[in-house]
C-alpha cells in the first residue's frame, strides 16, 4: 500500500535504494538534492534566527520574500526526489536547474550583494547534468545556464530592494562565509561524482563485455550439451529401432508394429524437444510478430497470474526486441522462482520519447546486497547496456519488486527507428543548443584543438593568468614610481613571481607532465583568486569560479588520491578567497562607490569564468562519453552476434533436424499403415527411414560440435584446433609450445577467434594458400595465425565483421591482436594474453590419436 500524506514526503527524503547495477547513477543523483535540500533548509533556519535575534536592518517584508522563495524551491527539490522515484531522470535534473535558476535569479535582484554567494549556484545543475543527460540535451542545458548566469548578473546591476548598509554588513559576512564554501562543496562534489563516473563507467563496460562473452560461451556449452543429451541421442535410439525393425521384419514381422508405434510416439518426444528447444533460443512470434505479441506468448503460460500492456509499440530491430524479451523473460522465471505463490506480475511496454518497460511483482520483494551479488539481474543489465540503455531496480523485503528499463530516442533512431513524436519546447531546446554550440565553437577556435584533452585547457588558463599578472605586475609598478608605496611593490614582485610559475607550468605540458602542470596550473590560480579578491574585494563573484576551475580541469585527468586533495584545497581556498572579498579593504582605487566602473569590468569577468566553467563540465562530458564509447560499441557488437548467433541456431534447427524429424515420424506411420495392406513395400521405406535418421543424427552433431566442439572441453585448445585443421580445405599446420589447459572462458574465445581466421581465409586467401597456427604458453598466452594468400588492405580488413569479432572477443578476456598484411602479402595475426594461468597439462596427450588429414602437414 503506498504511504499517503506527510509521511509519504519524509518517505520520499529518504527513500530506499534505486539500484543501478554498475554505476549507481539515480541514487547519486539522489543523494545530491538531498544535499541541495538541506543547504535550503539550512539557509530558511539561518534567515528566521536572524529575524528572531533582531539584527538591524533586516526587515520582515524582504526576509518573508527571501525564505518564501527557498520554500518555493524546497518543493522543487522534493518534487525532483519524487522524479526519480519515478525513474525520470532528465527530469529530475531539470527541476533541479530551474529552482536552482529562478531562486538565484530573484534573490539577487533583491538582495544584490547576494551575487557572490550564488554565482555558483547558477553553475551547479549543469555539473550534475553531465553524466545524465546526452550530448544534445546537455548542450541546451549549458545553454540555459549562460542564459540564466547573464540574467544573474544583470539583476545584480540593479539598485534592489535591499542595499548593503552598515547594518547588514555582518550579516552578508555571515552569509559569505557559510555559504560560498558549501556551494564550492556542492561544485567539488559533482565535480567527484563526473570524475568516479569517468574511472567506474569504463571498469563497469569492460567487466560487463567480459560477462556477456561468458554467459554467450555458457549459452553455447548449454545448447551443444542439450542437444547431446536430448534429440541426438533418441536420433541414435530411433536409427536403432528402424535397423532392429528392417532385421525382424524377415523374422518375427507380428514385432515390427510395436516397434514402429514406439519409433513414432519417441521421434514425436524427440521433434517436441527439438522445437521448445529452438524456441527457447529464439522465439518465432518474436521473429514474426514482435516484442508485444511475445511477450503475450510468455505470460500465458507462466504460472504467476501475469498481465501485459502496451502502449505505441511497433516493430523494432532485431537486437532491441531480442535483448528486452529475454530481459523480461528473465525477471519473469525470477518472479516465478522467488516472488511467492500469491504474487501477481504486470508488463508494461510504452514507446514515448524512447522505449521503456516496466516489470512489477507484488512478490516477497528482497534486499539490495541480494540484487547485486544476483547474476540474473547482472545480466539483464549487461543486455539493455548493451543497446544503449539502462536498466533500474526499485525493491525491498515484502515490498514487491520494480524493474525499470529505458533505452532513449537517440538510440532508437541510431538504429533506424523512427516515430512521429511531439515534443514540447522543441524550439526553445533549439535556441539554447545553438548558444551553446556557438560558445563551444569559439573556445574552441581559440585552442586550436577539437580532442577532449587538458593541454589547450591549461594552456589557454595559464596564458591568460600570465597576460592579467604581466599587465598587473606593469601597472603596479607604475603606480609605485609615483606613490612610493610598498605594498605596490609587493604586488608587482608577486606578479613576475606567477608570470614566472606559468612558464615553468607550460613548460609541464609540453613534457606531457600532465599531473604535475595541473597541480602548479592550480596553485598559481587559487593564488590568483586570493590576490585579486583582496586587492579587489568586488571581484569576489568571479574569484569563485576561478576557484572551483581547477577541480572541474581535474576530473578526466587525475587520480582518485589527488583528485580529493584537489577539492579539499578548492575548498580551502573557497573559504580564503570569501574572507579576503568580504574582509579586505582592497586598493585605494578598487571602491565600487567611488568607482563604479569597475562593477562592468566585474560582471564581464563574472560571464568568462561562467563560459570557462561551463566548458570545462561539457568536456568533461566529452571526456566521459569517449571513454566508454569504445567499449560501449565493442559490447554492443558482441550482444549483435550472439543474437545473430541465435537466430541461426535456431533456424538450422527447425530448417534441418526438425524437418527431418517429422518427416522420419510421417514415414514410421506410413510403414505402420503399409505393414497391413503392403508388407513388401515396408522394408525399402525402413532402409530409407534408417538413411534418413543416421543423416539427421549427423547433422545434429555437426551443429552441435559447430556450437560448442566437445574436444575443446575434453582435451584443450590444442586438440580442438587439430580437428578443425583437419576438415579444412587448405592445408593448416598447428604447432603449440607449453600450451596446457586454461580456464574455459580463454580456451572457447581464443579457438573462436583462430577458427573465424581459419574461415576468412578459406574464404579469401585463395585455394593455393596454406595456414599455420603457432600457440606459445609460459608467461600469459600468446598465438600467430599466417596465411600465405591474396592478402589485403590493413583498413578494408579492419571494417570487416570477423576481425572485429576477433578484438571484441580477445578484449573481453584482457588480450590484444595486431594485424599485418597487405596486398599479395597474406596475413598474419598476433594475439596476446598476458597474465593467463596455465591450468594444468592437456589431457589430449591421453586422448584419442589426431593426425592430419588427407594433403595436410604433420602438426
Amino acid at each position: 500500500m503506498e504511504r499517503r500524506g506527510a509521511r509519504a514526503v519524509l518517505a520520499s527524503l529518504r527513500g530506499h535504494e534505486i539500484i543501478e547495477i554498475g554505476a549507481p547513477e539515480w541514487e547519486r543523483l539522489r543523494t545530491y538534492i538531498q544535499l541541495d535540500l538541506a543547504g535550503v533548509v539550512v539557509a530558511v533556519a539561518w534567515l528566521i534566527a536572524l529575524r528572531v535575534a533582531g539584527v538591524e536592518g533586516v526587515d520582515g517584508a524582504w526576509l518573508v520574500a527571501i525564505v518564501s522563495l527557498l520554500v518555493v524551491m524546497a518543493a522543487f527539490l522534493l518534487r525532483a526526489i519524487q522524479m526519480i522515484h519515478r525513474f525520470r531522470r532528465f527530469a529530475a535534473v531539470v527541476i533541479f536547474a530551474v529552482s536552482n535558476w529562478l531562486v538565484a535569479v530573484i534573490v539577487t535582484s533583491i538582495v544584490p550583494f547576494a551575487l557572490a554567494i550564488l554565482t555558483l549556484a547558477v553553475l551547479l545543475p549543469v555539473l550534475v547534468a553531465v553524466q545524465h543527460m546526452n550530448h544534445a540535451r546537455l548542450s541546451a542545458m549549458l545553454g540555459a545556464t549562460m542564459l540564466a548566469g547573464t540574467i544573474l548578473v544583470a539583476a545584480s546591476t540593479q539598485p534592489g530592494i535591499v542595499a548593503e548598509t552598515e547594518a547588514l554588513e555582518v550579516v552578508a559576512h555571515a552569509l559569505a562565509l557559510a555559504f560560498i564554501p558549501f556551494i564550492t562543496v556542492l561544485v567539488s562534489l559533482a565535480a567527484w561524482q563526473n570524475h568516479v563516473m569517468l574511472v567506474a563507467r569504463a571498469e563497469a563496460l569492460q567487466e560487463s563485455r567480459a560477462r556477456l562473452v561468458a554467459a554467450a560461451d555458457r549459452e553455447r556449452c548449454q545448447i551443444e550439451r542439450n542437444l547431446h543429451d536430448g534429440a541426438q541421442r533418441r536420433l541414435v535410439a530411433a536409427a536403432a529401432q528402424t535397423r532392429a525393425a528392417q532385421r525382424l521384419l524377415g523374422t518375427e514381422p507380428e514385432e515390427v508394429g510395436p516397434l514402429l508405434a514406439r519409433l513414432v510416439d519417441d521421434l514425436q518426444v524427440a521433434s517436441a524437444e527439438l522445437r521448445n528447444l529452438a524456441h527457447g533460443i529464439y522465439p518465432p512470434q518474436l521473429a514474426q510478430y514482435g516484442l508485444e505479441t511475445a511477450l503475450r506468448a510468455v505470460a500465458q503460460h507462466a504460472p504467476l497470474p501475469t498481465t501485459v500492456r502496451a502502449s505505441g509499440m511497433g516493430r523494432y530491430p532485431p537486437e532491441i526486441e531480442i535483448n528486452i524479451y529475454f530481459c523480461v523473460l528473465e525477471a519473469l522465471q525470477n518472479a516465478i522462482k522467488h516472488a511467492g505463490d500469491q504474487a501477481t506480475v504486470a508488463i508494461a511496454l510504452q514507446d514515448r520519447n524512447g522505449l521503456s518497460f516496466d516489470f512489477q511483482d507484488t512478490g516477497n520483494g528482497t534486499r539490495s546486497d541480494q540484487i547485486h551479488t544476483g547474476s540474473g539481474m547482472t545480466n539483464m543489465n549487461d543486455r539493455i547496456g548493451a543497446i544503449g540503455g539502462t536498466l533500474t531496480i526499485d525493491t525491498r523485503p515484502g515490498g514487491g519488486l520494480h524493474l525499470h528499463g529505458h533505452l532513449p530516442r537517440s538510440v532508437l533512431e541510431s538504429a533506424g527507428v523512427r516515430r512521429s513524436v511531439q515534443q514540447r519546447g522543441g524550439a526553445v531546446r533549439t535556441a539554447l543548443q545553438g548558444i551553446w554550440l556557438l560558445i563551444a565553437w569559439l573556445y574552441t577556435a581559440i585552442q586550436r584543438d577539437e580532442q577532449p584533452h587538458p593541454h589547450p585547457f591549461l594552456v589557454s588558463g595559464l596564458r591568460a593568468i600570465q597576460t592579467v599578472a604581466l599587465v598587473a605586475g606593469v601597472a603596479a609598478l607604475a603606480a609605485f614610481a609615483g606613490t612610493r608605496t610598498g605594498p605596490l611593490l609587493a604586488l608587482a614582485g608577486g606578479c613576475a613571481v606567477a608570470a614566472l610559475l606559468v612558464v615553468v607550468a607550460v613548460r609541464f605540458v609540453r613534457r606531457d607532465r600532465v599531473e604535475h602542470a595541473i597541480a602548479v596550473s592550480a596553485a598559481i590560480t587559487w593564488c590568483y583568486a586570493i590576490t585579486l579578491t583582496a586587492l579587489v574585494p568586488a571581484a569576489l563573484p568571479y574569484a569563485t569560479l576561478v576557484t572551483v576551475s581547477p577541480v572541474l580541469l581535474s576530473v578526466a585527468f587525475l587520480p582518485r588520491r589527488r583528485f580529493k586533495l584537489i577539492m579539499a584545497c578548492t575548498v580551502a581556498t573557497a573559504v580564503a578567497v570569501t574572507a579576503a572579498g568580504r574582509f579586505s579593504p582592497g586598493l585605494p582605487f578598487t571602491g565600487v562607490r567611488a568607482h563604479p566602473w569597475i562593477v562592468p569590468i566585474v560582471i564581464a569577468l563574472v560571464l568568462l569564468g561562467l563560459t570557462r566553467a561551463s566548458f570545462l563540465a561539457w568536456q568533461n562530458h566529452v571526456m566521459l562519453v569517449a571513454r566508454a564509447e569504445a567499449l560501449q560499441e565493442s559490447r554492443a557488437r558482441l550482444v549483435a552476434a550472439a543474437d545473430r548467433e541465435r537466430r541461426q541456431i535456431e533456424r538450422d534447427l527447425h530448417d534441418g533436424a526438425q524437418q527431418r524429424l517429422v518427416a522420419a515420424a510421417v514415414q514410421s506411420r506410413v510403414a505402420q499403415r503399409l505393414l497391413t495392406t503392403q508388407p513388401g513395400k515396408v522394408g525399402p521405406l525402413l532402409a530409407q527411414l534408417t538413411e534418413d535418421l543416421q543423416e539427421a543424427g549427423t547433422e545434429l552433431r555437426d551443429l552441435a560440435h559447430g556450437i560448442y566442439p566437445p574436444q575443446l572441453a575434453e582435451y584443450g585448445l590444442e586438440t580442438a584446433l587439430l580437428t578443425a585443421a583437419r576438415h579444412s580445405p587448405l592445408p593448416t599446420a598447428i604447432h603449440a609450445e607449453g600450451v596446457g589447459r586454461y580456464p574455459p572462458e580463454i580456451e572457447i574465445n581464443l579457438y573462436f577467434c583462430l577458427l573465424e581466421a581459419l574461415q576468412n581465409a578459406i574464404k579469401h586467401a585463395g585455394e593455393k594458400a596454406t595456414v599455420a597456427i603457432e600457440l606459445r604458453g609460459g608467461d600469459g598466452l600468446t598465438f600467430d595465425f599466417t596465411d600465405s594468400g591474396k592478402g589485403a588492405r590493413p583498413e578494408r580488413l579492419r571494417s570487416g565483421h570477423g576481425i572485429t569479432n576477433m578484438y571484441d572477443r580477445l578484449g573481453a578476456i584482457g588480450g590484444t591482436l595486431t594485424i599485418e598484411t597487405r596486398p599479395g602479402a597474406g596475413l598474419r595475426l598476433h594475439g596476446d594474453l598476458p597474465g593467463v594461468t596455465c591450468l594444468g597439462r592437456p589431457s589430449a596427450l591421453a586422448g584419442p590419436p589426431l593426425g592430419p588429414g588427407p594433403g595436410r602437414p604433420e602438426a
